[in-house]
C-alpha cells in the first residue's frame, strides 16, 4: 500500500527575477509576502504596513 505522502508530487514554481526586481506573492490584511532578487540571490520577506494618523 502506497502512503498518501508518496502519491503527492511536489512541483516547484519558478519566476525569474531580474536584479533589483520584486515579486509580490501574497497579501494578508496589512502584510505582504514577496520575493526579491538581491545581488543574484532570491530572498523571501514579509512586511507589514501600519497606519499612523
Amino acid at each position: 500500500m502506497i502512503s498518501k505522502q508518496k502519491e503527492k508530487k511536489v512541483e516547484p514554481i519558478y519566476e525569474k527575477l531580474a536584479p533589483g526586481e520584486i515579486l509580490i506573492i501574497s497579501k494578508e490584511g496589512n502584510c505582504i509576502t514577496y520575493a526579491a532578487n538581491e545581488k543574484g540571490k532570491i530572498v523571501m520577506k514579509k512586511v507589514c504596513i501600519t497606519e499612523e494618523n
